[in-house]
């Protein structure tokens, strides 16, 4: 399914689209709504692909109480995700997280301690997702749909969807990971170079936070509950490419499997298969061909956030700065002091992402 999320004005959305008939179904004021958020000029996250809108989240600052059945919850500062919706076509597409990343990314970069939503619970799928990623049911409105919230001061640690898009302070070491432009470019989509924009991705990974890399190294540094930096190698013959090669993202690395060393398998096709499936951006047959290689490695990671265009951080700098040694780089480990100094070189507001707990 490809296709990317962009800002649009709800008055270049059409409300009679199929897709909002749930919506309509759900809320009888649906559409004035949406007609005064355009008459404000106001914007929502929407992803279009060839079969029209695939999922719409819009996003709101609150400073309000919010009314249940049993109590009333303080007005305090908040984003709101004040609409979420993915097509119905679209469910195992894993849009539904890339939705709920990109609502919690936004989140990450405000003030509010708190981010929330209200949903009716027969939304199973988006309930399922919301739980995922931490949110916890806060009560019910009286009209019947549950609100469910997630505080940045009561984050659980002990799994990094639960904690997304934040970086647990204890950690005690970070790596870095190298991939080739050309790969990066398709499993980091939002990872975009300065003057370098990539309209289309070729696989449903582009929209998700979960990310599996797929490389035929016999071994390598990173570590489940590391964070890890993602290094774009340039691979062209054009320029400096110790200025093109760069860091662009952060992840938290979830898994880190052996398929087959030296030859030998450690876990069959179809175990191989699964764990890549819909989270790569390898078709069936290029899964196939990478089993047959002689090293076969499998890294899972949460992806919590990038660079952004001309914040970069390229190999010059880490060289100059002592970050890249005699080894190979895939083999390097860096102390939380030196992955602070690195993300703090992109620009990074280091104190937002590793949060401290009170």
């Amino acid at each position: 399914m490809p296709g990317s999320f962009r800002p649009t004005r709800f008055s270049e959305v059409d409300v009679n689209d199929e897709f909002f008939e749930s919506l309509k179904d759900d809320y009888p004021g649906f559409t004035k709504w949406f007609a005064d958020k355009s008459a404000a000029g106001e914007s929502a996250l929407v992803h279009r692909d060839d079969d029209g809108i695939g999922a719409f989240v819009y996003l709101k600052d609150e400073n309000e109480s919010i009314e249940l059945v049993d109590k009333t919850l303080p007005a305090a500062p908040r984003l709101k995700i004040g609409t979420l919706k993915v097509a119905d076509r679209a469910q195992g597409e894993r849009l539904g997280e890339g939705a709920v990343g990109l609502a919690l990314w936004r989140w990450r970069e405000t003030e509010c301690p708190e981010v929330y939503v209200t949903v009716f619970e027969k939304h199973r799928a988006l309930v399922g997702m919301l739980g995922k990623f931490g949110f916890r049911r806060a009560g019910v409105k009286e009209n019947g749909e549950s609100v469910y919230l997630k505080n940045r001061r009561e984050l659980d640690y002990g799994d990094p969807y639960l904690s997304f898009p934040f970086i647990d302070p204890s950690f005690e070491a970070a790596n870095i990971l190298v991939i080739n432009d050309g790969y990066h470019d398709e499993l980091f989509p939002y990872s975009e170079l300065a003057n370098e924009f990539q309209e289309t991705f070729r696989s449903a990974a582009a929209n998700g936070v979960t990310k599996v890399y797929v490389g035929a190294a016999a071994s390598m540094a990173v570590t489940p509950g590391h964070p890890v930096l993602i290094y774009r190698k340039y691979t062209g013959g054009e320029g400096q490419p110790g200025y093109k090669s760069v860091v662009t993202s952060y992840c938290m690395v979830t898994d880190v499997a052996t398929i087959k060393h030296d030859g030998r398998e450690l876990e069959s096709f179809e175990v191989f298969r699964r764990r890549v499936k819909n989270k790569s951006v390898f078709t069936d047959a290029e899964i196939a061909e990478r089993y047959r290689g002689r090293n076969l490695m499998v890294i899972e990671m949460v992806y919590l956030g990038y660079f952004g265009p001309g914040h970069n951080v390229n190999w010059v700098w880490l060289k100059q700065n002592g970050y890249w040694g005699d080894q190979y780089p895939n083999q390097l480990s860096y102390t939380p002091a030196q992955f602070r100094s690195i993300l703090g070189r992109g620009d990074v507001d280091v104190e937002a992402l590793i949060v401290d707990q009170p």
